[in-house]
């Protein structure tokens, strides 16, 4: 980035919000914030003008589109690039050829250091570090405000980005119940795997994982009735049976099967 002392921050991760050297700005209507999201959700790239138009109006054109877009983002430079002097381009929302780039430090969107902390714990995962990997999922994990984007729903160009980040969310529920389950922290690790399946009852890992849990903590009878709750959820909601994974753990549960109890000992089963 540019030279500057001046900090800005953009968070996504719940209703959008910005912060400049650690102060609460006003973003202002839902069209500028359109073009923040915009950008935000394109990570760093540039945006062509065209596209930007097209996201935020969608087919309720003004009379002149691209005037109406310089008219967002000169109020966004004026609520993220404060200290800017008259004439400079600004450092934060730059004009590039063929459209508009957020710039931002590496840690200043939530929804990047997010993705970041998720992939470290995928790391640690992968390499049987449990500690390090609670670490990382507690870290990202709090910066989750709420669903992303929360307060621009209506938009359906930021549907995709919405879905990568919660399903990254998943994800890094799954990987925290793992160690904690690994870590021997049984209660903690029921009630994360609880709230993963509350929040994503179509995630089969999330049952499969729930079910080893309360398998492992001695709780055999949960296990099979949280499975049975997983098969009336996706036939009642999906239409369809649980996948060969699902299955097959269900009839290790109903048997006692030794080996599972052997297998969970030695490492959790790393979530997809």
């Amino acid at each position: 980035m540019d030279a500057t002392t001046t900090e800005t921050a953009v968070q996504v991760l719940g209703p959008m919000a910005a912060t400049v050297d650690g102060v609460r700005v006003r973003l202002g209507g839902p069209r500028p914030r359109a073009v923040l999201a915009a950008l935000a959700a394109a990570g760093g790239a540039v945006v062509p003008e065209q596209d930007l138009i097209d996201a935020v109006w969608e087919d309720r054109l003004p009379a002149s589109p691209r005037h109406a877009l310089h008219t967002c983002v000169a109020d966004l430079r004026r609520a993220l690039d404060p200290h800017r002097p008259a004439g400079r381009e600004s450092a934060v929302l730059r004009h590039e050829p063929g459209g508009y780039r957020l710039r931002l430090a590496p840690d200043a969107l939530d929804a990047r250091k997010f993705a970041a902390l998720v992939e470290r714990a995928g790391t640690a995962h992968r390499a049987h570090r449990p500690t390090e990997a609670l670490a990382a999922t507690d870290l990202a994990l709090v910066l989750w405000r709420g669903p992303a984007y929360a307060d621009l729903a209506h938009l359906a160009f930021l549907d995709p980005e919405r879905w990568r980040l919660t399903e990254l969310r998943c994800t890094a529920r799954e990987i925290r119940a793992w160690a904690l389950l690994t870590l021997d922290a049984h209660h903690l690790a029921v009630t994360e795997c609880a709230l993963l399946t509350t929040e994503a009852p179509l995630r089969e890992s999330g049952w499969a994982l729930r079910a080893r849990t309360l398998y492992r903590s001695g709780r055999q009878a949960e296990a099979a009735a949280v499975l049975h709750t997983a098969r009336r959820t996706l036939r009642d909601e999906l239409g369809v049976h649980p996948g060969p994974e699902l299955a097959h753990l269900t009839q290790r549960i109903l048997i006692h099967d030794p080996t599972l109890t052997a297998e969970l000992h030695g490492a959790a089963k790393q979530p997809a």
